[in-house]
């Protein structure tokens, strides 16, 4: 009896390492140490078991050892915990920071803006394209001399307001919309447009003639009258000749 209660840590050591179903001394002999040589001198024949007690103390050692054959330390649980709670902390945190939206309003007005700008640069782009490079010169020489004209109250007392403009006597739209004209230069080398178009107003109607010539970059008018039809025939001066109309050899 005093030998089986020598030897009982050894027993329990072997319970920590999950050696259950022992029965006799002889799975006990890879213990090492004092406790070893006491199993080694417990009772040895076959089929010998072991007291009751012991079993019981066996059952002890299993009952209170971890699954896994491993003690966990308290310190590193801790840690893990505190490690755990602190990510808690951190996400409860950052999903209560709020986070500014981009309406729908917001981003239509952003794009409303956009939008206005750039049509904008298209407009002064598209006219000064137009003006300096796709618009003929007698168009920019007509559109000079009906500002002229509509200026003036020797022709709106003859014609009244408002005053129209067209190119030819013609129902075809496209044939009222093109300017008859002639260009040439003169003796010093300036280029000149003469152009012609018709005039209506609700009081009577008229014939424009004008020659434009082209110096320092912009036209200038040599001379402009109207041949008026109605409601009297005459003819009114705007704009004497300055220059000689000799055209160039």
């Amino acid at each position: 009896m005093s030998r089986l209660r020598s030897a009982l840590p050894a027993l329990r050591q072997l319970a920590l390492l999950g050696g259950p179903g022992i029965t006799g001394p002889g799975a006990l002999q890879g213990c090492a140490g004092p406790a070893g040589k006491a199993l080694a001198q417990l009772p040895s024949a076959a089929g010998a078991t072991l007291p009751a007690f012991v079993g019981l103390e066996l059952a002890r050692s299993f009952a209170t050892a971890p699954a896994g054959g491993r003690r966990q330390r308290p310190g590193r649980q801790a840690g893990s915990q505190e490690l755990v709670s602190a990510e808690e902390e951190f996400s409860a945190i950052t999903d209560k920071i709020p986070q500014r939206p981009v309406g729908v309003v917001e981003g239509t007005s952003y794009t409303v803006i956009i939008l206005a700008a750039l049509g904008f640069a298209a407009a002064v782009l598209y006219a000064a394209v137009n003006e300096l490079l796709l618009q003929p010169a007698e168009y920019t020489c007509y559109n000079k001399t009906l500002d002229l004209i509509r200026d003036d109250p020797r022709v709106t007392v003859r014609l009244g307001e408002p005053v129209h403009a067209y190119g030819t006597e013609s129902r075809n739209r496209s044939a009222r919309q093109r300017i008859p004209h002639r260009e040439y230069q003169d003796v010093e080398g300036r280029q000149h447009i003469q152009i012609q178009f018709h005039l209506s107003g609700p009081s009577g109607r008229a014939t424009v003639n004008a020659d434009m010539y082209l110096e320092s970059g912009a036209w200038k008018h040599n001379f402009l009258y109207l041949d008026v039809q109605e409601p009297i025939r005459q003819q009114v001066v705007l704009v004497r000749p300055e220059v000689q109309m000799v055209p160039a050899a």
